[in-house]
């Protein structure tokens, strides 16, 4: 189920008392509307009621897309190995792992957010993870002074590309098809996703 609890603010700006709801954990199934939510982040968003100004609050959240038997757990960088014991340790999670969940281990909104829009795109994250360096080598060999902090997966009017981000701003995409398919080719003694125990994937 989705847990829920609100939490007393004091607006940066004005000073101003609100409330803000937390949500602990999204189950997709019992809350459908809620997947849109943590797409677009709006679950991370406060607005003051006094004031207007609107930011940004960061804070631990396990989603359940329950329906494909994933759990993305996004926590601080300081919890990521506590939380691997909730998800590993010894009854941990029991019924879970038995059911071949596709559980992950993210340290931001956004990381989140991507994470999901790869799984619904039926595409394996640690593939992903090599399409990026593919991208990159691809990117900076076609313009080699072209700068860049990120890329991130998106779909696009269902063509999957990676967009390019440079600080906290896109300035363009790679469609990513062909690479995929590519980086798969050379990936075939990776075990199968949800027998795959390495639950934090990212470029590292």
């Amino acid at each position: 189920m989705s847990k829920h609890h609100m939490e007393k603010l004091t607006c940066p700006s004005c000073h101003h008392d609100g409330d803000f709801e937390v949500w602990d954990s999204i189950n997709t199934v019992l809350d459908p509307e809620m997947k849109e939510k943590v797409l677009n982040q709006s679950i991370f968003l406060y607005t003051c009621p006094n004031c207007g100004e609107t930011f940004r609050l960061n804070y631990p959240i396990l989603y359940h897309q329950m329906e494909d038997l994933v759990m993305i757990y996004l926590v601080p960088e300081s919890e990521v190995e506590k939380t691997y014991e909730i998800f590993y340790e010894k009854n941990a999670l029991a019924d879970y792992r038995t059911e071949k969940y596709l559980n992950r281990i993210v340290t931001s909104a956004n990381q989140l957010v991507e994470k999901i829009q790869i799984f619904d795109a039926g595409k394996d994250d640690r593939i992903m993870e090599l399409v990026k360096l593919l991208a990159t080598d691809s990117i900076l060999k076609n313009n080699p002074d072209k700068e860049f902090d990120e890329l991130r997966f998106a779909v696009d009017d269902g063509t999957n590309i990676l967009i390019i981000i440079n600080k906290g701003e896109i300035t363009g995409a790679v469609d990513i098809d062909n690479m995929y398919e590519f980086a798969s080719s050379h990936c075939t003694d990776f075990k199968d996703l949800r027998d795959d125990e390495d639950i934090v994937i990212n470029r590292e």
